[in-house]
């Protein structure tokens, strides 16, 4: 695959984890085509692999070692490489354990890791965070912008501030870097990320300031933001979610428990009443807006009476879409050493549970918004069907995403005309169209199209249900 022995200069970069490595793995994207590498969109077409690995979770580490041993053993032709989370936190064990594995970067070595996958000397390239790093991961329609790295939260259970060290705001330009790179690239959303991100100030700029430079762009229909801890989630910030009509009427806010004594256990703050009252005051501003949470359970001490305020909690709660997480020990976290711990079957069928009871509320959620009417940002155009290819079956709607879906974790909206549309109509990735809701299937939606591209400028949270 290298003839002479040289390194080749094809990388393949294969992510995992969540949406802040997908920005990474972008971000070293541009830097490796900036000193002359190719990236492959297929492991076939690659003399190199690298893996953007994910260590918060156990069960993230196993697949990132999972996908370690298949591309290893898959192609034993080309050399993998792995960098990110786990690297940082398990390198010495990871290189004794997988000898196959020809290079190993953590999250402060890509000059390193560059000069490597280059086949030269060391790297003068400036290190990551800095503005040379400032490229975002895009999904067709939208992209992943971060904003800041680290955390300044002690929870208990979370390794994350151990592996990646305190808060860091990126700076206005390189946030407005990465969100140039992204419009250029076609995207319409921008997906702001970080472990925070309602915190977000760097210098004299804050959060609204950031909002109002996005927006400005006429290129940009929606701003989304991601993981909002519930302690920082006040007034304010729900006034500019509401005022700002770019911003997507979106919360994404880790409540991971609604029990007091475990949540103080957890070094988080509040409890499930305290949690109701904020998402009441978030509906009276935003009646229209989508909530999203993340929970825990079988956390050490965790009882019956806590498990059923986290239920009842989640009841009156209705969330649009929630995730939950069976409790896993995280070396060197603090709740890896308490008492009480849950039985692993307990935890499964607490973890069922939950499970059962929020995607039954969220799929009833998504059966009360047939008859909405609003903007639709299309990520895929209709497929026909190729006829050289023997192709003969029905055409594949758009597929695209309300304001209410965020990209990849809340299913998605399925596009067909409407009966008085005639002729073909243009829908490529990044459309805004306008939609009526007609049909939930589970978590997914169908949707009428209403008004072609073309039409009046989208308006986030001003879409009115059909009487």
């Amino acid at each position: 695959m290298n003839p002479g022995g040289s390194v080749g200069r094809r990388v393949y970069i294969e992510t995992l984890g969540c949406p802040k490595n997908e920005a990474d793995s972008s971000r070293l994207g541009r830097r490796l085509q900036a000193a002359g590498i190719q990236l492959a969109s297929d492991p076939e077409e690659a003399e190199q692999i690298l893996v953007n690995t994910c260590g918060f979770v156990e069960d993230a580490r196993e697949e990132s070692i999972g996908a370690l041993l298949e591309l290893t053993e898959t192609y034993p032709d080309r050399r993998v490489l792995a960098m990110g989370c786990l690297v940082q936190r398990y390198r010495e064990e990871l290189r004794q354990g997988l000898p196959e594995v020809a290079g190993w970067y953590g999250l402060t070595e890509w000059d390193l890791l560059v000069a490597d996958l280059a086949g030269e000397g060391p790297s003068t390239a400036e290190p990551p965070g800095s503005s040379a790093h400032s490229t975002p991961t895009a999904g067709g329609a939208h992209a992943f912008i971060k904003i800041s790295d680290g955390c300044d939260h002690r929870c208990s259970f979370c390794a994350i501030p151990g592996i990646k060290g305190p808060y860091r705001a990126l700076p206005l330009s390189q946030v407005l870097e990465q969100a140039e790179a992204a419009l250029d690239g076609g995207a319409r959303e921008l997906v702001l990320v970080g472990q925070d991100t309602a915190v977000w100030q760097a210098g004299a700029w804050t959060l609204p300031g950031l909002i109002r430079r996005l927006s400005a762009d006429p290129r940009t229909a929606w701003i989304r933001m991601m993981y909002l801890q519930p302690e920082h989630v006040d007034d304010a910030l729900l006034e500019l979610f509401a005022r700002e009509s770019k911003v997507c009427r979106y919360l994404d806010i880790p409540f991971e428990h609604a029990s007091g004594r475990i949540l103080r256990s957890m070094r988080r703050g509040g409890d499930g009443e305290q949690y109701l009252e904020l998402l009441a005051r978030a509906r009276t501003l935003m009646p229209d807006g989508a909530v999203r949470s993340t929970f825990i359970v079988g956390y050490p001490g965790e009882t019956d009476e806590d498990f059923a305020a986290l239920l009842d909690f989640v009841g009156e709660a209705a969330f649009d879409y929630a995730g939950v997480f069976g409790y896993s020990p995280e070396e060197g976290t603090r709740a890896a050493e308490l008492p009480g711990r849950v039985p692993d079957g307990l935890i499964r069928e607490r973890l069922n549970r939950l499970s059962r009871a929020l995607n039954d509320r969220a799929e009833a959620k998504a059966r009360e918004t047939v008859g909405w009417t609003g903007d639709l940002l299309v990520d895929q155009g209709p497929e026909r069907p190729d006829p050289s290819a023997g192709g003969d079956g029905e055409p594949q709607p758009a597929v695209g995403r309300t304001y209410r879906q965020a990209p990849d974790i809340d299913g998605v909206t399925y596009l067909e005309s409407s009966s008085a549309q005639t002729g073909p109509i243009a829908l490529g990735a990044g459309s805004v169209v306008r939609v009526r809701i007609s049909e939930a299937v589970g978590l997914d939606l169908v949707a009428e199209l209403l008004e072609a591209p073309g039409g009046k400028s989208p308006e986030l949270g001003r879409a009115e249900v059909a009487k």
